[in-house]
């Protein structure tokens, strides 16, 4: 015996958590509310493979930059430059190190602002990505502070 569609909406629609979007007009509207929502830059913005939390904002901000390991040493240090920041992270690109290599271990990086609009601002983060083709790291801020 062979089902038709009709039998299998009818039978969708009777049963709990289903519902037939054709008899119910609030429903409709819904679907077109939801189709805008899939045009919006945001909406875009979770179905890339590499989803942020945040927009991020171009910038160039040069800083000196220090690997710190778990236990507290400093592994190596080095400059780079903020190409873009968002609240929660940033993109450090060009980053030059002494050693020129990074930690095999755990380790975060503690970026000191150069700029005179940035001056005494200095960031802990943690690595999240290499981006290659920059020279740089993805990183996600784990703390903001003042030196004086």
């Amino acid at each position: 015996m062979q089902t038709t569609a009709n039998e299998v909406s009818s039978t969708k629609a009777a049963l709990p958590g289903f519902q037939n979007l054709n008899a119910n007009p609030e429903a409709r509207s819904n679907r077109f509310i939801f189709r805008a929502a899939e045009k919006s830059a945001e909406f875009a913005d979770h179905l890339r493979a590499h989803y942020r939390e945040t927009r991020r904002t171009s910038v160039e901000i040069p800083c000196d930059l220090k690997l710190i390991m778990a236990d507290g040493t400093v592994f190596d240090t080095g400059s780079g430059m903020i190409r873009n920041v968002s609240p929660s992270g940033a993109l450090v690109s060009s980053i030059k190190l002494i050693k020129n290599s990074y930690p095999a271990g755990v380790f975060k990086l503690v970026l000191s602002l150069n700029s005179s609009e940035y001056e005494g601002i200095c960031i802990e983060a943690s690595p999240v990505r290499m981006v290659i083709d920059c020279g740089g790291l993805g990183v996600k801020f784990d703390e903001i502070f003042v030196t004086v």
